[in-house]
């Protein structure tokens, strides 16, 4: 039975209320991108965010139950709003922090010689 995306989001907390939700409900579903998000969420736009993923008979309902939350005003333009209204300034930031990270374990490199003294 093939799985369809239910909802798609780039919020950690949104996608642990969601979680609770529908395990709440004894809905099985499967998260994508959960892991990548919580190890480095500055690459959660990369990734596509964290998905949801429910059989085609669940997918209204979870669809619906999903909808039916209450809407936190301001919530949406946190982080996604600002972050899709420049993508190239930031596809260029999540390059430079990745570029910053990769050579780091590099500089504590020790380098022992041994001396005949």
């Amino acid at each position: 039975m093939p799985l369809q995306i239910a909802h798609t989001t780039l919020m950690l907390p949104e996608a642990l209320v969601i979680e609770s939700l529908l395990n709440a409900h004894g809905i099985r579903f499967a998260v994508a991108g959960k892991d990548i998000v919580s190890q480095a969420p500055h690459f959660a736009i990369l990734y596509g965010g964290i998905s949801f993923l429910v059989s085609e008979q669940d997918l209204a309902e979870v669809q619906s139950l999903i909808a039916s939350g209450e809407v936190v005003p301001g919530y949406a333009s946190i982080e996604s709003a600002g972050f899709e209204r420049r993508p190239l300034r930031n596809a260029i930031l999540a390059f430079v922090i990745l570029l910053m990270g990769a050579p780091f374990p590099f500089w504590y490199r020790k380098s022992t010689t041994l001396s005949a003294d």
